[in-house]
């Protein structure tokens, strides 16, 4: 089939499989906003025409980084329109042919409150009935669906984007024939297929101007590095962290592109006793030099899977997945040297001032974290803005 290729705009939407709520709401629609300075266009290319859709990460930060880190990394390709409901919503993001439901991320803060609608052609995240339960799942709006609103004090469903162009292609979506399955209702009888989701727009990690307060945070009190001659990059992670796992795919491949001059490492942050396991487990492995075999395993398990790792022996049990010995492991746990990394681990985080994760101090001065710069792609564009800044200084 030839695909037209249409362009849709969206703002970042993540469904999860639920029921929509169905209680009116008599209030004026709002315009979502066109052409704002922050939107990011991501291209859908299915069996039934292609669409491209504009993020608003200025509307919906968490859910704009949340979509893009799926799109980023494939999760939406090959998956189903797997819900239609005529003049009301097309649903996607969840399963692959057949029916087949994928393992998405943890689930993300509801962000209904920000002033956007669900209006014809707009993009919203689907839900269960706990507002704070949206994960991979999308569905565009057919029609205004006021039911799916804010209101006052009770979430809505978030709105994070709008088709631009392209909305006749979901229109045509909406038209086709569903059946009922054993367990689903309204599920197209011929598979409508996302063959792929793209990032567009140019080049998030070209050089960019990037404004101090808006897109970085300086440090009250800059931090000394551990090489001054070196432009220092450190990251601050923590295993229970999707967001964290989610960038570490793209910080790998952007550590393999920086030459010499730059300095980076990386330390898991701590604010309490679960973390303090973790990342006990994290200088566990930085002793016994199995960081390369454990660091992404864990990551899954934590996030993915979510195995209950709660106690030494947990730990010890996974680690022996990958080769290491339990008596081993048990010595490095309980050795001076981790307590003592632990514990720099929350010095760190309280030097840096950090509330959140992932974030990224550069040469001991600036930090940046993903809602502020924008997403995962952005982030790491303002950290090649501030390694350059940086260089030019060692350089004088």
């Amino acid at each position: 089939m030839k695909l037209n290729r249409i362009a849709l705009t969206i703002l970042t939407a993540i469904l999860v499989q639920g029921v929509f709520a169905a209680a009116a709401n008599a209030q004026a629609a709002q315009e979502i906003p066109v052409g704002d300075a922050q939107a990011v266009e991501v291209i859908f290319e299915t069996t039934m025409g292609s669409f491209t859709v504009e993020l608003y990460p200025g509307k919906a930060p968490i859910t704009v980084a949340n979509f893009l880190a799926y799109v980023d990394q494939g999760f939406y390709d090959n998956t189903i329109f797997h819900r239609v409901i005529s003049r009301f919503v097309v649903q996607g993001g969840g399963f692959e042919t057949g029916m087949k439901p994928k393992q998405p991320l943890a689930s993300i803060e509801n962000e209904s409150n920000n002033g956007l609608k669900n209006t014809p052609a707009s993009i919203s995240m689907a839900r269960k009935s706990d507002p704070g339960s949206a994960t991979s799942q999308f569905f565009i709006n057919l029609k205004h669906n006021v039911s799916l609103d804010a209101v006052g004090d009770r979430a809505g469903y978030t709105v994070f984007g709008k088709i631009t162009q392209g909305f006749d292609v979901m229109r045509d979506v909406g038209k086709v024939t569903t059946i009922k399955t054993d367990r689903f209702q309204d599920v197209p009888e011929i598979d409508i297929v996302v063959l792929s989701a793209t990032r567009q727009g140019g080049d998030a990690m070209a050089p960019q101007n990037f404004i101090e307060g808006q897109h970085y945070v300086v440090l009250d009190k800059p931090i000394v590095t551990r090489d001054s001659s070196k432009v220092e990059v450190v990251e601050a992670f923590a295993y229970g962290c999707p967001y964290c796992l989610n960038i570490e795919p793209a910080l790998a491949e952007w550590r393999e592109q920086q030459v010499s001059d730059v300095d980076f490492w990386n330390f898991p942050a701590v604010w309490n006793d679960p973390m303090k396991l973790f990342a006990r487990a994290f200088y566990v492995a930085q002793q016994l030099d199995v960081v390369e075999q454990i660091h992404l395993p864990l990551f899954t398990a934590v996030v993915v899977v979510q195995k209950k790792l709660n106690n030494e022996m947990d730990l010890a049990n996974f680690f022996a997945k990958y080769g290491v010995d339990k008596a081993a492991f048990s010595k490095a746990f309980k050795s001076t040297a981790v307590t003592s990394q632990v514990k720099q681990s929350e010095t760190l985080v309280k030097s840096y001032n950090l509330a959140s994760v992932p974030q990224i101090v550069v040469n001991g001065k600036y930090r940046i974290d993903p809602m502020r710069a924008g997403g995962r792609a952005e982030m790491l564009a303002v950290v090649n803005f501030l390694v350059e800044k940086e260089r030019a200084s060692l350089k004088k």
